[in-house]
């Protein structure tokens, strides 16, 4: 080979002024890096952990500018303004927008009214009165929404007024009311608050209590226990406004599906007295009853043959944290319905579908099984999924069906008797049959006997003494 002839590749990068470059630089930088790298202390991940006191409410608001001292407008005994009403605006739409983690963790520490400092407080009590106030154009593009509800509340700490984003659609507004409630919200105020007024189109509307308030709060829900067996366990009711029927489980059921979950798991009671199974289960899958409009939330029981049964796990650490497991179980419960016709099908089952927190020791599971099953719970929404596209017909469209959603705690299984348990019950139930033959045998041919023996006795009695020949 001519000297002048290059190798490609080789001969030619390293005739390359850039690529000599490069190199060089290469081999200065890479074990300086390597050496300020080693020169580093040991990975520790405690020292880049945020200082919990820097997580506080008091240090999230005071970021904002919301805290005490910037809310003193607020504690002015003057009559309730636009300027007061922007502020504490403001402060709902921050809390809104708080991390989840940060919430839970402020929620977790709620304290009693007073509270000192700026922190949440948990109060329970029965709600009174709620009125809608309606917002100015600026105030209802910073809340996003065109109106709040003030909530009156009689509690064991005095009369308390909370300007709330979020209270149950069913309680009547402008009206007396007496209903549980409970909130977490955040104390801004002792001075007057606002004073809704009713608008001119309202016929005979209620007046707002004339007694003044011990303090005014903000806070993002006012909960509602009504006093129902689901109530009684901590649920909010008016977390199912958010409900969605037909459909699968979306964002707005998420916080009443696992609320509902947690709230399953707070009945302690050994041996539940579960509601019975509905004489006819139509109108809970029959999609133009509405019957879930009017039941979500009551006792149901199930009683059926469960077809699958899968683990689904809980992803979200605050969701594992509320409900208190990392996992619920979904049956599909099939109940005897009569002959009804489903897309053009004749049945005499159909599939409820049942969310539990736990399934008994040894019952089988996965996506194709055949057990008798019981579920007590209650109803939650009308479930609506795809069924799969029948074999042999790609271009047919997939078919809806819409069942059932129950959640509860537990299931209860009913095992058909096992094969070698049936083996020997038969073994013995033949045994017992044969020995009763046996038996009706041998009295039969002792009872032959004993006729053989009295026909003979008979005969001789019968037959004379002696034959006189003549």
């Amino acid at each position: 080979m001519n000297d002048k002839q290059m190798v490609p590749g080789s001969s030619r990068r390293a005739e390359d002024p850039m690529a000599t470059l490069v190199s060089m630089t290469s081999g200065i930088m890479i074990p300086l890096m390597v050496q300020l790298v080693l020169s580093l202390p040991p990975w520790n991940s405690a020292a880049l952990a945020v200082d919990p006191a820097e997580r506080s409410l008091d240090a999230y608001l005071a970021t904002w500018k919301l805290d005490r001292d910037s809310r003193a407008a607020l504690e002015e005994p003057s009559e309730w303004n636009s300027a007061k009403m922007g502020l504490a605006i403001r402060l709902l739409a921050r809390l809104s927008l708080a991390a989840d983690d940060d919430e839970a963790a402020w929620t977790a520490a709620a304290a009693a009214i007073p509270a000192a400092g700026d922190r949440f407080v948990r109060l329970e009590g029965r709600a009174v009165f709620i009125a809608p106030i309606s917002l100015s154009p600026d105030d209802a593009e910073l809340a996003g929404r065109g109106s709040l509800d003030l909530v009156r509340i009689q509690t064991a700490a005095g009369l308390i007024d909370v300007l709330a984003t979020a209270t149950p659609k069913q309680w009547p507004r402008w009206r007396t009311i007496a209903e549980p409630a409970s909130l977490i919200g955040l104390p801004v105020s002792t001075a007057p608050g606002p004073i809704p007024t009713p608008s001119t189109d309202l016929k005979q509307p209620d007046h707002w209590p004339d007694e003044p308030h011990d303090w005014l709060l903000v806070s993002r829900r006012v909960a509602w226990h009504p006093p129902t067996p689901l109530g009684g366990l901590g649920m909010d009711y008016g977390l199912f406004d958010s409900v969605k029927d037909g459909q699968k489980l979306v964002a707005g059921d998420s916080e009443a599906f696992y609320a509902m979950l947690a709230a399953v798991g707070r009945d302690r009671r050994s041996s539940p007295k579960p509601a019975r199974p509905p004489a006819d289960v139509v109108p809970m899958i029959d999609p133009g009853s509405g019957w879930f409009e009017r039941h979500r939330g009551d006792p149901v029981t199930i009683e059926g043959t469960a077809r699958r049964a899968i683990r689904i796990q809980i992803d979200e650490p605050l969701r594992r944290t509320a409900v208190g497991s990392d996992h619920y179980w979904e049956l599909y419960v099939f109940v005897p319905t009569g002959l009804l016709k489903v897309h053009d099908r004749l049945q005499e089952t159909y599939p409820v579908v049942c969310c539990v927190r736990t399934l008994p020791v040894g019952m089988p599971t996965g996506q194709s099984i055949n057990e008798r099953v019981r579920v007590s719970g209650f109803a939650f929404k009308r479930y609506g999924y795809q069924l799969p596209k029948i074999k042999g017909d790609p271009d047919a469209s997939p078919e809806r069906q819409e069942t059932p959603l129950i959640i509860g705690s537990r299931a209860v299984w009913k095992p058909s008797p096992s094969t070698a348990a049936t083996t020997g019950i038969l073994g013995w139930i033949f045994v017992a049959v044969a020995g009763l033959v046996a038996l009706l045998l041998g009295l039969a041919a002792f009872r032959s006997a004993a006729d053989a023996r009295f026909r003979r006795n008979l005969q001789r009695r019968t037959l004379p003494d002696r034959i006189d020949l003549p």
